[in-house]
């Protein structure tokens, strides 16, 4: 038995106010700015030419307003996530190590993708996070699924393409930022 594709855009937040003009406030709350919204309203075209099935974000404002615009084209709902969200802080610690909240914030996006695939086999799925959660997932999988990427970083408001067969990832792309 073969099994159809599983395809996962992993979106960054479009861009942002700056931590600098908002501080202190709360960054959960920090909106995308002008340009941002542009973007947001840019890859809501560019992701709706594919059928989705399901839209899942960081719960943080600007990923919310990443993936408003391509929910309200499809008139989808958005999920919250909060594996795709920063953290304040992490449950382990390793003398203040910052892989090792990397290495958390990875694994439980991990943990996540990995249902997704599970119960949403042959579908194609958007998830939206953060600088930080992106590279850590995406090293992550690198490294279990041998998949070839050389640069785990994006701008904000790019994305990689996923591509699974079964629960492997099979291939990735990298798309740049509207």
């Amino acid at each position: 038995m073969t099994h159809a594709a599983t395809s996962i855009e992993l979106v960054r937040h479009a861009k942002a106010q700056s931590r600098d003009r908002w501080w202190g406030k709360p960054d959960r709350d920090r909106p995308l700015t002008k340009s941002g919204r542009a973007q947001s309203k840019s890859l809501a075209v560019d992701l709706s030419i594919h059928p989705i099935s399901r839209i899942l974000t960081s719960p943080f404002t600007r990923c919310v307003q990443t993936v408003e615009p391509l929910a309200d084209r499809l008139g989808m709902d958005i999920e919250l996530a909060e594996a795709l969200g920063e953290a304040p802080s992490v449950p382990v610690l390793d003398a203040g190590d910052t892989w090792v909240a990397s290495a958390w914030l990875g694994g439980r996006a991990l943990a996540l993708l990995d249902q997704l695939v599970a119960d949403n086999a042959g579908d194609h799925v958007v998830m939206c996070s953060h600088g930080d959660i992106v590279p850590s997932l995406m090293a992550a999988l690198a490294g279990r699924d041998g998949i070839d990427v050389d640069d785990v970083h994006l701008k904000k408001g790019a994305r990689f393409q996923l591509q699974f067969k079964a629960a492997k990832c099979v291939a990735v792309e990298g798309v740049p930022a509207p």
